[in-house]
């Protein structure tokens, strides 16, 4: 019934109250009409399409087309080819439009062309209806949204999610179950609109999914079952299947849902850990493999044995609980944890406990195993028993601990014993100066002077070899303690070689002088003088010591590879093959060496000192064929 303050029921056929009811019908139902006269060109609208092109009452409709923007460019083709269609034809034609508001909101309406006559039936113009279809089109927009992202989130699925009626044809298929079947050579129709209709999909044809869908809809219940694939290449595939029924009011199966997943990698996983366990079982070692969230799933008879630990104690529980103790470091435990999660590996060690509270330190392998599509299956751990190196490393370095200590007291003492030793041998020297003033200003025999010249000689050598070995072990003791600092300069380095040359004869005996060869370019070179004079001077008087009455020793300078190559060679004793190896050790001297007077430092201190300079030094010999030091002092 129509009511209303302002409809006047006494007037219901009058002119007013047809209009009124029939702007009431065209608001309820959403439907506006027009007309157009070819001779006048004139256009008149109901007043519904005011509104719904959202326009004044006062607005030239006449001229929609061509002053707004509504339609674009195809839909206003597709108004004016309805136009002329109906023009021509004189027949009533339906087309759906869709506009877009200044606001940027879409707007759709449906609209029917009849053709007006005449009497005489001569076409005078065109009328037509405007039915607006937004909220249904609104409606149908976000149904299709909705099924679209359905769509996306069960194509987005790991497993494959099928459909199918009662005659087993598919009736949709996810994107999973697509690739499945695509894998097999099996193409699924699809029609052009992009839905699985039931005409577009082929017969499910796999004699075994044909049993269980009969079982599904005969018991109504799910039914479970693995099966065996080949894909086209031949590659063997294992799914894991699940068909359910979907029944309908009656309680009979309308529909079956089928879903299911490619379980190959969990089936070879399956196999390897069998083979595994094969091996695990025969080995010595512990093994042990969890599920996903680190609990035991399956241990090796090893593991029982060394810890403990019965079968049917751990299952399901993180070793960790019951492995872990007191003084197991939780560095390392979280180490684990780390390297597990960035790598999926972890190898090192750790004091574990075993079920009686003995300690035990275990070499861990542990690696995880992922299936095809990259999914977290197990962790494998592979655990040697190593307390027994362990407890020797211990021992060990309490030994190095005690021999670092009794080099540190060894160190101590002979700084103290050599800075005590510095007093009374100055004191000697000091004496044996006196002694010689005395003897030239007292008138004493001509034998006597001899006697006392003669052993006078004899002690200050001593003495100055005293001191220079004194002297010796403080430079060692400050090289080992870091102390000794380089002071180099830049210097011509033919001009120290000369120099050195000219004030290093033989100290007694033969005087000879050192055959002198300086085969190099003559390079400024940085250098510490005095540690570089050091080094050359305990070589050339070893050299001179142990070939007395031989041929006197060469020294050559050549240049290689950017660097000076300083050889000394002697044509003495050198050196036995057994010896070489401890050459350059502190305080050893070669087994022939017994007869000559030396510390056993010299070549030591060389080493250290050319060390510190940047430099190297080695040597060849023979015993009985002299010996061959070469120095290497880098550019």
């Amino acid at each position: 019934m129509i009511s209303g303050s302002d409809f006047n029921l006494t007037a219901f056929d009058s002119l007013e109250s047809q209009k009124k009811r029939l702007c009431l019908l065209s608001n309820t139902a959403g439907i506006g009409d027009w007309s157009y006269i070819f001779k006048t060109d004139i256009t008149i609208w109901s007043e519904y399409l005011y509104d719904f092109y959202e326009l004044d009452k006062n607005y030239n409709c006449s001229t929609l087309l061509e002053s707004t923007h509504f339609y674009q460019e195809s839909e206003k083709e597709k108004m004016l080819a309805l136009i002329a269609h109906v023009t021509i034809e004189k027949t009533e034609r339906t087309e759906e439009f869709m506009i877009l508001m200044n606001d940027g909101r879409p707007k759709w309406h449906i609209t029917t062309i009849y053709p007006m006559h005449d009497e005489q039936g001569s076409l005078i113009g065109l009328y037509g209806i405007l039915q607006n279809i937004t909220e249904k089109k609104q409606v149908a927009e976000n149904k299709k949204k909705e099924h679209l992202l359905y769509n996306s989130i069960l194509d987005r699925l790991p497993i494959e999610l099928v459909v199918l009626n009662k005659e087993g044809q598919y009736i949709y298929a996810n994107d999973a179950a697509i690739k499945s079947k695509e894998r097999r050579g099996i193409v699924i129709g699809i029609n052009p609109s992009g839905h699985n209709d039931l005409e577009n999909w082929i017969p499910a044809v796999e004699s075994r999914r044909n049993e269980v869908m009969k079982e599904c809809t005969v018991n109504k219940k799910s039914v479970t079952f693995e099966e065996i694939l080949t894909d086209s290449d031949g590659t063997e595939r294992f799914y894991m299947r699940n068909m359910y029924p979907l029944l309908d009011e009656n309680g009979d199966a309308e529909l079956l849902i089928g879903y299911g997943m490619d379980i190959t990698a969990r089936k070879k996983s399956e196999l390897e850990i069998q083979r595994m366990a094969i091996v695990a079982e025969k080995t010595n070692g512990i093994v042990m493999i969890t599920d996903p969230e680190k609990r035991v799933i399956w241990i090796n008879n090893s593991f029982e044995k060394i810890l403990g630990y019965k079968s049917e104690e751990v299952i399901g529980i993180d070793p960790g609980i019951f492995l872990q103790g007191p003084e197991t470091s939780i560095e390392t435990i979280r180490e684990i944890t780390r390297s597990l999660r960035d790598t999926g590996t972890f190898s090192g060690e750790i004091l574990n406990y075993t079920k009686s509270g003995d300690k035990i330190w275990l070499y861990l392998n542990i690696a995880a195993v992922y299936d095809d599509s990259g999914k977290l299956i197990n962790y494998v751990a592979v655990e040697n028993d190593i307390t027994l190196i362990k407890l020797a490393e211990q021992r060990l370095q309490k030994a190095m601990e005690k021999e670092r200590e009794l080099n540190r007291f060894k160190t101590q003492f002979v700084n103290l014993a050599s800075h005590q030793f510095r007093t009374p041998l100055a004191t000697i020297r000091s004496s044996i100066d006196l002694l010689d003033l005395k003897t030239e200003s007292t008138n004493l025999s001509a034998p006597f002077i001899e006697f006392f010249q003669k052993h006078k000689a004899i002690m200050a050598e001593e003495t100055m070899r005293m001191t220079e070995l004194m002297e010796n072990i403080l430079d060692i003791g400050r090289i080992d303690e870091g102390k000794i600092e380089l002071s180099k300069k830049d210097h011509p380095f033919k001009q120290f070689m000369d120099a050195f040359i000219q004030s290093n004869i033989e100290p007694n005996g033969q005087q000879r002088m050192l055959n002198y060869h300086f085969d190099a370019p003559d390079y400024i070179i940085s250098m510490d003088e005095i540690l570089l004079r050091n080094v050359l001077r305990n070589v050339v008087s070893n050299a001179f010591k142990y070939s007395e009455n031989k041929q006197a020793p060469e020294l050559t300078v050549k240049f290689h590879d950017n660097s000076y190559l300083i050889t000394i060679k002697d044509y003495g004793i050198g050196i036995p093959e057994k010896d070489q190896p401890f050459l350059f050790q502190s305080f050893f001297r070669a087994s022939n060496a017994k007869a000559f007077p030396g510390s056993g430092l010299g070549l030591m201190f060389a080493k250290k000192l050319i060390l510190i300079h940047g430099g190297d030094i080695s040597f060849a010999s023979q015993a009985g064929n002299g010996c061959t030091v070469t120095i290497q002092l880098r550019l």
